[in-house]
């Protein structure tokens, strides 16, 4: 008896093990899904307030800060780096439905930024900096 005793346990050993394997493969996947899904909803709100800045017209040109953000940067003399950082878009929202978007690039080995606090249920922009206030009203 004793050796089906020992084989009984044997037995009940792998099914401990298999169930163990089958709860972590369940929870990572639960994790995959969560954290997928939650930089999806991300990346999706925070598209509107980006581009509610990208959209608005440069005083004074045909173009929109979208389009020629980078032009207007390089008119100033800034001679922005396309090796390592590449410029972007990015938006963090600080409150509900209250953004601040940026438009990220790099001179020299810093980063630099411009930015603009959107309020998203209003639809009122206020520039943050000099830049941003040049580009969204024109002075």
């Amino acid at each position: 008896m004793r050796g089906f005793a020992e084989s009984g346990g044997e037995i009940e050993e792998k099914a401990g093990g298999r169930r163990i394997i089958l709860l972590i493969g369940v929870a990572l996947v639960a994790l995959l899904l969560a954290a997928g899904f939650g930089f999806y909803q991300f990346g999706h709100r925070a598209e509107a307030p980006i581009g509610v800045v990208k959209s608005h017209a440069i005083h004074g040109t045909d173009l929109d800060i979208g389009e020629g953000i980078l032009g207007v940067i390089k008119d100033r003399g800034i001679e922005v780096l396309g090796e390592g950082l590449k410029p972007s878009w990015g938006a963090e929202e600080i409150a509900g439905n209250v953004w601040i978007v940026s438009y990220v690039f790099e001179v020299g080995r810093r980063s630099r930024w411009v930015s603009w606090k959107v309020y998203y249920d209003t639809g009122r922009v206020v520039p943050l900096d000099g830049l941003a206030r040049e580009l969204w009203e024109g002075r």
